[in-house]
């Protein structure tokens, strides 16, 4: 006998063999049980998840000879009959080569003939998406109404292509995508059933090369059994052209941290060992992602499927940046990935792509720039040089002198002497100092007024409230008596969408987006300092 592949010899033969389907399994044997089993199915899911061998196994179970049972015995005749694909009253149609309506008539023909020894008759079209539109309006009467003794299952990878005709006439029981750690699980029982020597790590190279899919996880098992009789983590590599996670963790590392020398070492040593560079791209927007999903969510269980060295390996990364950091990351290297794959120099392009994003570390964000800038932020102050210092000295002194003189400050304007005034204040009542600065000055002879614009107006009540401290620290200054007035004006306020409609106009803007390829993600209207796109009268 020729050897039989894994993927054959290993099909689920029972409901309870199904990895991955649970749901789809319980609805189709408790239909069974109640004897509510539909005249037509949509099997609908990605390839390799069971759609087929499924719809095989609800064959069997309606035609046992001890059913219809949710459990089929799998050693009556009519059981292996179906198991051996030689059964007359279990027809498997290929869609993709019986697309035409003279298939669908000799079909309609052949339903209304009864089993030849079976209960039911099931006819199973695989790729169902595949027939042509006139193949489907043939087949919607016997779809609709079969004879009592007839089962449609209809097969598909891509069920957006059936139609909603069709769709309305069966039950649509949607497959997913098998988790990795099942896949590995499933790996690991064959493995040891065969013979099969292969570490954890490896069994995880292959669940996660597989995608979801428990026959390309077996083909790839297959292979690389064949390869090898002890299977690791290098083995997979070498024949798949995988990467290991400890690679795309200290890429990834490298990235974030604006590491440039480590990337570029990073990648020649992928390169010297024959990494395919562009499978290795996709490996790494996907790690990214996991990442940043993780960050996100603050936890990798029960959120995405990671197997344990994976979910060990961004649980060390995601504090050492932002959701925002890796979105871009993400969001740029979605772009770049095409132009990778399709790049004469892969190489080049990718080195290029990642030296670019790992120049976002030293980048700040705009609210960030606004808070250093108005002075929001009380970062520790770095050890001053002696030149720094230097200065800073002779600007205290400077200090020291304009306090011991102030009475020469008598007789001057109360513009030269508001600057000392505001300083002495400072010494006793700094909150007063700090709003006195956001006000907007001007001088008579003997008279001040504040004025506080717009939402600075909340400063008004608590000036008002310390004229007489204003006035007495004015008069020990200049030895004059001043009145002092505080008002508010209102400013109109300005929508976003015209403050960004503003800025993209804005010459100085629209060069600098242009230059980094950016775009404008948010405006934050700043109060003091007017907008270098407003004109002096808005």
């Amino acid at each position: 006998m020729s050897y039989l592949v894994l993927a054959r010899k290993w099909r689920p033969q029972t409901f309870e063999d199904l990895v991955g389907q649970e749901a789809i399994a319980r609805i189709l044997k408790n239909a069974i049980t109640q004897n509510k089993v539909a005249h037509a199915y949509i099997f609908s899911g990605p390839r390799g998840v069971g759609k087929t061998t499924t719809a095989r196994i609800l064959a069997k179970a309606l035609n046992c000879v001890s059913g219809p049972t949710p459990d089929p015995c799998g050693k009556c005749q009519s059981c292996m009959e179906v198991t051996d694909g030689s059964s007359m009253d279990v027809s498997e149609i290929d869609g993709a080569s019986n697309t035409g309506v003279d298939n669908i008539r000799d079909l309609r023909e052949r339903v209304r003939y009864a089993p030849s020894g079976s209960r039911h008759k099931v006819y199973i079209i695989d790729e169902a998406h595949m027939l042509s539109t006139s193949a489907f309006n043939a087949l919607l009467k016997t779809l609709e109404e079969p004879p009592p003794h007839v089962i449609f299952v209809l097969a598909t990878t891509e069920p957006k292509k059936i139609p909603p005709t069709v769709l309305s006439r069966c039950q649509h029981l949607p497959f997913k995508r098998i988790s990795g750690q099942k896949i590995k699980e499933r790996l690991k029982f064959i493995s040891n059933a065969d013979g099969i020597k292969a570490t954890d790590s490896a069994l995880e190279m292959i669940a996660r090369a597989a995608d979801g899919s428990m026959r390309d996880s077996l083909t790839i098992l297959d292979q690389i059994a064949s390869f090898s009789e002890d299977i690791t983590e290098s083995e997979i590599k070498d024949l798949l052209g995988i990467t290991d996670i400890e690679t795309l963790s200290r890429l990834s590392s490298s990235v974030i941290e604006g590491d440039r020398k480590g990337i570029i070492n990073i990648i020649s040593d992928l390169t010297n060992t024959g990494a395919d560079l562009k499978a290795f791209t996709k490996d790494l927007l996907q790690f990214i992602r996991d990442l940043l999903i993780a960050r996100i969510a603050g936890e990798t269980e029960n959120v995405i499927d990671l197997s344990e060295e994976e979910s060990s390996a961004i649980n060390k990364l995601k504090d050492k940046t932002s959701e925002e950091h890796l979105a871009v990351i993400l969001s740029e290297l979605i772009k770049a990935e095409p132009g990778i794959r399709s790049a004469f120099y892969p190489r080049i392009a990718l080195e290029m792509t990642l030296i670019r994003l790992s120049m976002l570390s030293h980048l700040k964000s705009v609210n960030e720039v606004l808070r250093i800038i108005s002075g929001e932020v009380n970062s520790p102050q770095p050890a001053l040089s002696n030149k720094t210092r230097f200065f800073a000295n002779a600007q205290e002194d400077r200090s020291k002198e304009a306090c011991n003189n102030r009475n020469v400050l008598q007789g001057s304007s109360l513009s030269d002497i508001w600057n000392t005034v505001i300083e002495k204040i400072d010494e006793t009542n700094h909150p007063l100092y700090s709003k006195l600065n956001e006000g907007s000055v001007s001088f008579g002879d003997s008279e001040i007024k504040i004025v506080f614009n717009g939402g600075l107006s909340v400063h008004a009540e608590s000036v008002k409230e310390n004229i007489p401290l204003i006035k007495k620290v004015v008069q020990d200054i200049s030895g004059r008596n001043v009145s002092i007035s505080v008002e508010t004006v209102e400013v109109k306020s300005v929508s976003k969408k015209d403050l960004k409609e503003d800025a993209r106009n804005n010459p100085i803007i629209k060069e600098a987006l242009e230059l980094f390829e950016g775009r404008i993600v948010d405006v934050i209207p700043n109060s003091k300092v007017q907008s270098p796109f407003e004109t002096p009268e808005g």
